[in-house]
């Protein structure tokens, strides 16, 4: 006996009949078993290679989690599902089952976030006390400037960073974020380099004509000797230098 189209279950009850002798009726149950249904998924996201566990829900029954949207091999059951080392978004899906229905299966996706990098850092020198600017570039995201290798407060955002008047050399640190995922910090340096200067002077003279053997001193660096007050080409460098000679009183610089 086929039933009509039935939503609920329902008995039905049969009986033998042979001329005027009729069996008692017994009853047989047509059951209508309700397909469960997945009822909420919680995708998960990671930033760079790695697993990342997906959850789902069900109105009742067994979860079971696949990788196609139809036939394939059940690669896990129950409520969460660990993915295996994922380097790209995945989509996985997941279906639930019980007293022989099944629901369509859900999609529920696995991303994958690239992780951003620092690709080049400039660091810069200045001589004595002020500003230095620094620059970097980064494969994605928002750069940002900070005064410590990690936490602390971003000091400025940009490729490039100009900082306050510095007197010492000072390392700052630059990471690249974007909205899920940020690299690490790396240090770029603002060189604070000291000027030099000539410490102490030695004239010297010579009777007639004569070549006359000139000394300094510095505080650092290499002493250049030269004929005139600015521009022109070194004559020589060291803490002395000896003229040629010479038939009148001659300055030199250095």
């Amino acid at each position: 006996f086929t039933t009509p189209s039935l939503s609920t279950t329902t008995t039905y009850y049969v009986e033998s009949a042979n001329g005027s002798c009729i069996s008692s009726r017994t009853a047989v149950t047509a059951t209508v078993n309700t397909t469960p249904s997945v009822t909420s998924t919680t995708p998960a996201s990671r930033c760079g290679t790695g697993s990342v566990t997906l959850q789902a829900s069900a109105s009742a029954g067994t979860i079971s989690w696949f990788a196609n949207a139809s036939g394939g091999t059940v690669l896990g059951t129950g409520t969460s599902y660990v993915t295996g080392n994922l380097s790209t978004t995945t989509n996985y899906y997941v279906e639930v089952s019980q007293n022989g229905c099944t629901s369509v299966r859900t999609l529920i996706v696995a991303t994958i976030n690239e992780i951003p990098t620092i690709t080049s850092t400039t660091p810069a020198s200045r001589c004595d006390t002020g500003t230095v600017t620094l620059g970097a570039t980064a494969s994605i995201g928002t750069i940002n400037w900070f005064a410590n290798a990690s936490g602390g407060t971003a000091l400025g955002t940009g490729t490039s960073f100009t900082t306050p008047s510095l007197s010492t050399t000072t390392t700052y640190y630059v990471e690249s974020a974007t909205a899920t995922c940020t690299s690490t910090r790396t240090a770029v340096t603002a060189s604070i380099n000291a000027t030099p200067s000539i410490t102490g002077t030695t004239p010297s003279s010579v009777c007639d004509s004569g070549t006359v053997t000139l000394q300094a001193s510095a505080s650092g660096g290499t002493i250049s000797w030269f004929a005139n007050a600015s521009g022109g080409t070194a004559l020589g460098t060291g803490t002395s230098f000896t003229t040629p000679s010479l038939s009148t009183t001659t300055t030199y610089y250095v």
